[in-house]
């Protein structure tokens, strides 16, 4: 496994871990973003930045050693990772449920308008 940072050119950074190539993580990255998924690396620049190893290791000690990095770096993860994890991810999980919510709604409320502009234009079509 490798933990990686991605930092942008704000200086804001991200760690992760992953076992592919980064260039193919970053790839993967910037696809989630276009699909407005809410990660933390979201918050980045991620088409003026650079991935980088912070450091290899197997995949056992891995989520411990993204877990160092993340202390150790002031970075956009969401969720630091301090012992506490189930407080942690109770407001993770709080937060995230609510900004996922109000962005369906925005979402949700887009597409209810397009719908109402296209069924005027039928309506208006039909009526000429």
């Amino acid at each position: 496994m490798i933990i990686y940072c991605i930092e942008d050119i704000n200086d804001l950074k991200y760690v992760g871990k992953t076992k592919q190539k980064l260039y193919k993580r970053l790839a993967s990255h910037k696809s989630d973003k276009r699909r407005k998924h809410h990660y933390a690396s979201s918050k980045l620049n991620l088409y003026n930045c650079i991935i980088y190893p912070l450091e290899e290791c197997e995949e056992e000690v891995s989520k411990e050693r993204e877990r160092y990095w993340i202390n150790k770096i002031d970075c956009v993860n969401i969720r630091k990772f301090n012992g506490r994890n189930k407080d942690n991810k109770k407001d993770y999980d709080k937060v995230y449920r609510k900004e996922y919510r109000k962005n369906m709604s925005r979402q949700q409320k887009d597409i209810n308008n397009a719908r109402r502009r296209e069924l005027r234009k039928l309506k208006n079509n039909n009526l000429n």
